[in-house]
Formats: C-alpha cells, structure tokens, sequence
C-alpha cells in the first residue's frame, strides 16, 4: 500500500539533468513534468539542487532520491557515483546538504530504471513477442542508449522484487556469423577489446557504421552522429547505415538473450535506454523486432526455453523518475 509524503527525484546524465517533485498518495504516485537542464549550466549538484527547489519554492521534501550513470561506490553517507562525462559530485553528503533530508537514496540510473518496472501499465509498454511472464521469476532490464546499461530484479520471500545493479553493458561481445566476426575483428584494430557497449549504445552504432565502412574499402575519417547513421537508415540514403542498424538490432537481440539465460528471466526482458524506444515510436519499422526476436531465441537447445519469455519495450519517458519515486517512498517507510 503506497503511503503519502512529497518526494525530490532527479536522474543525472553527463550532459543533461531531469529533477522532479513526486507525490504519494494512497492511489499511488505521481511524477511531475521534470525540469531538464544542461549539466554545464550549474557548477555543482548543490547548486542545480538549490536552483530546482527555489522556482519550486523550498516545498517540504519527506525524502530524496537520486539516480546517476555508473556503480554506486561506498556505502550509507559515503556512499556516491564517479561520472566520467560530468564534473559534479554525485553523493549522499551532498543530497543531505542540499535537501536537508537525513538519509537520501542514491541509485545506479539503470536500478532506477529496475524498480519502475513493476509499476508501469500495459500502455506504457511495446511488446516484443513472447507469452506470459512468470510472476515470481527474475526479470532483466538493459538499454542502449550513451552507453548500455544492465539490471535485474529478483524476487524475494515475500514476491517483492529487489533491483540489482549491475555493469552488464562491457561483458564481451559475441559474433554469431561470419560477417560479424569480421566486424568485430575490425573494431578490435581500432579498440582492442570489443564490448557489448561498443556497438549497443549511440556511439557504437557509429562504430558499426565506421567499421562497416572501412571492410568496404571506404577512406571516409569524418565520423557522423549516432542521429546522422539513425536518419540515414530510416530514408533509405545508406545502404551501410541501414546495415549497421540491422546489426544493431540482431546484436541487442542476443544480449538480451544472453541476460536472460544467464538470470533465469522468465519473469520478462525489459527494453529501456535512449534509442529503441525512439526507433519505436516512430513507426517506421527501424528497430527490425522479427529479426531481434530470431536472435534473442537463436540459442541452438535452448530455443524452447526463450521462445516463451516476453520482451517489452519501455515507452514511458520518465519511467526513472518514477523508479526513483517509489525507491523514495521505500525509504520513507
């Protein structure tokens, strides 16, 4: 049963920062429309913090959650995040001394991400094939987006499912073809280790563009935008683009059958992250689902034991906003 109280939530990403106020009531929780700002526009945490409650003005805040991209490092009020592309300090000391609030929640953004799941609807999901979940299973959640990011949820003795961060997105690559294992033997002359995320993020997709190209006999130096190669594919103007999105899509497909053999994920497999979602809602069939579903069963004997476990896309926008939401409603408890 949801209790009542006002909560501060805010997912922090290296370029841009979403903050919002949720609301509990004893129907549940509600996110207001985040305001998102770029990182550089504030020197610190403290400062965009500071900033964010004051247009809200300084609204009772019962507790506090925070969500940012990489491992929580430390535990309790030592507990923060180290972000390789954003100079803040993202810790509970600073969340306590911005918010006032004694014991803020700090989560990996992909946790976030884990603990909405069980609260979204089914018109906040795109189903991807697959027959019913398993309700007392594990379920795995993995995203492409500025990189590829990996969790689960695990049910505990009570059904409750506890979200497990994990760094899922740089286990190693596997080809499956021909083709790919010259692709990968490519990206290596450029990388050395060639990891999930090098190719299923919005540089990796440029990767495969480049790397495509160069098995192509291509000079061509000027890397495009994750965008650029998106938009080329969709309107038919790069028969490489439209090659590196198909790849893109297959290559998801078997991580994200490779997580859900190796958690047992017959609770579901959950698709969020920056790009899939996009490809979806846009309706014109790029993110190809025959071919994702193909490989995310094509795992020789076990096929039969994929065949069943649903994949869904996550649509709703600020679906970490409102994990976060109700990670803080935990913790006011």
């Amino acid at each position: 049963m949801t209790g009542t109280g006002q909560f501060l939530v805010a997912d922090i990403g290296g370029t841009h920062a979403r903050f919002a106020l949720a609301h509990a009531s004893g129907g549940g929780i509600d996110v207001e429309k985040p305001s998102i700002w770029l990182t550089s526009m504030h020197e610190s945490l403290i400062a965009a913090l500071e900033t964010f409650l004051a247009e809200k003005g300084r609204p009772r805040i019962d507790a506090v959650a925070v969500c940012a991209a990489g491992p929580v490092q430390g535990k309790g009020e030592t507990a923060s995040i180290s972000m390789t592309n954003c100079p803040w300090h993202v810790s509970v000391a600073a969340l306590s001394q911005a918010t006032g609030v004694a014991h803020p929640v700090l989560m990996n953004d992909f946790a976030a991400l884990a603990r909405a799941v069980p609260e979204l609807k089914p018109h906040e999901l795109h189903r991807v094939g697959g027959g019913a979940p398993d309700a007392h299973a594990p379920i795995g959640i993995l995203g492409p987006g500025t990189g590829l990011g990996v969790a689960s949820l695990v049910p505990d003795a009570a059904g409750r499912y506890i979200p497990l961060p994990g760094e899922g997105g740089h286990v190693d690559l596997a080809p499956t073809d021909q083709r790919e294992i010259s692709i990968v033997y490519q990206l290596m002359q450029e990388y050395g280790r060639v990891s999930a995320e090098r190719v299923l993020s919005g540089p990796g997709l440029v990767s495969l563009y480049m790397a495509l190209g160069a098995l192509g006999g291509s000079t061509e130096r000027a890397r495009p935008t994750g965008m650029d190669v998106s938009n080329w594919a969709r309107l038919g103007k790069s028969p490489v683009a439209k090659e590196a999105v198909s790849l893109f899509c297959g290559w998801l497909g078997s991580v994200a059958g490779n997580l859900a053999l190796t958690l047992g994920a017959k609770g579901g497999i959950f698709i969020g992250g920056g790009i899939v979602p996009g490809w979806v809602s846009d309706g014109t069939g790029l993110f190809d689902e025959t071919l994702f579903r193909h490989r995310f069963e094509a795992k020789g004997r076990f096929k039969s034991y994929l065949a069943p476990i649903p994949v869904n896309v996550i649509m709703r926008e600020d679906a970490a906003l409102l994990g976060l939401a109700h990670a803080a409603e935990d913790a006011s408890r």
